[in-house]
């Protein structure tokens, strides 16, 4: 058995390959060729945990995966996981993941895919709302796989310490919004930080935050504005995502598909888009075994 920790998975995962890995997740689970029984929520001492199954002819996984503001105080991430890949033909165990960075890596992954799906790989002017774990990958992995030619970051706080680590411009909100062309909003807000007011005329918006039915990263006016709702799963979203489920009960969006339906029916998608995603196990499967088969090419 593997144990693959943090530094293993950004030495042996380039940004191209969790783009790509989550490209065939996606694909995959719009085919019906990953089997993901829903996840199952607790509340474990007032904090939001995730256990999350899946299955493929080649991998057979289970991440289990917590979300704890309270550890921002504590210096630590807010998301803590560990993902467990198994085989499916014998069962053995294959590999110990490091879940927080697989989590986050995938999930940038995700958000740089619906770019490239939307605006394109040559991006003028990328913001970042947030300067958690998940802000910090969403840069690395979005410089790293797209053309950007300017990087924004802004934060309630620690956005000048990413900005510096990531080669970005540390700005207030509001200019971060006016000025970028795509955003990756990746807080723990429960309330609108992507303000549609302010927003340019053509945008996409990556959504990875506000992950239960009475939160939300984005207000009304944005989505009002989308031609296109992208989303990972559009049974999840509607459990559990209250920047889909309040805006669907008020008729306030527009052409909803599933980012894996979008790739396969391979047309344009109309802009401004958003996105918005909660994580699907598939993602977690897919980007585990290619980490596992990475770590067995470089004889890890």
């Amino acid at each position: 058995m593997l144990v693959i920790n943090r530094e293993e998975l950004e030495n042996i995962l380039r940004p191209k390959d969790v783009v790509d890995a989550a490209k065939d997740a996606f694909i995959a689970f719009s085919q019906g060729k990953v089997k993901q029984p829903e996840r199952q929520v607790l509340n474990v001492k007032g904090n939001w945990w995730g256990i999350m199954p899946s299955y493929t002819d080649k991998a057979f996984s289970v991440k289990v995966i917590s979300v704890i503001n309270e550890n921002k105080s504590r210096n630590l991430p807010t998301v803590q996981g560990t993902v467990l890949l198994m085989s499916p033909e014998t069962g053995e165990t294959l590999a110990l993941i490091d879940g927080t960075i697989l989590t986050a890596m995938r999930t940038a992954a995700a958000s740089v895919l619906s770019t490239e799906l939307t605006m394109g790989r040559k991006i003028h002017t990328l913001g970042i709302i947030g300067a958690g774990t998940e802000a910090y990958y969403h840069a690395k992995i979005g410089m790293g796989y797209l053309s950007v030619s300017r990087l924004l970051i802004t934060a309630r706080k620690s956005h000048f310490q990413l900005a510096s680590k990531v080669g970005g411009e540390a700005v207030d909100h509001i200019t971060l919004l006016k000025e970028s062309d795509v955003i990756f909003s990746t807080t723990s807000s429960s309330v609108p930080v992507v303000l549609g007011d302010y927003l340019k005329d053509n945008f996409h918006v990556s959504s990875i935050g506000a992950h239960t039915p009475d939160s939300r990263e984005i207000d009304d006016r944005a989505i009002s504005k989308a031609k296109t709702f992208l989303v990972d799963s559009i049974d999840a979203v509607s459990r559990e995502a209250g920047d889909y489920i309040q805006p669907m009960k008020k008729g306030l969006i527009k052409n909803v598909i599933e980012i894996g339906k979008a790739i396969l029916e391979g047309n344009k998608i109309s802009t401004p888009s958003i996105f918005k995603t909660v994580g699907i196990a598939a993602q977690d499967n897919f980007a585990s075994y290619y980490a596992y088969k990475a770590a067995i090419s470089r004889k890890l």
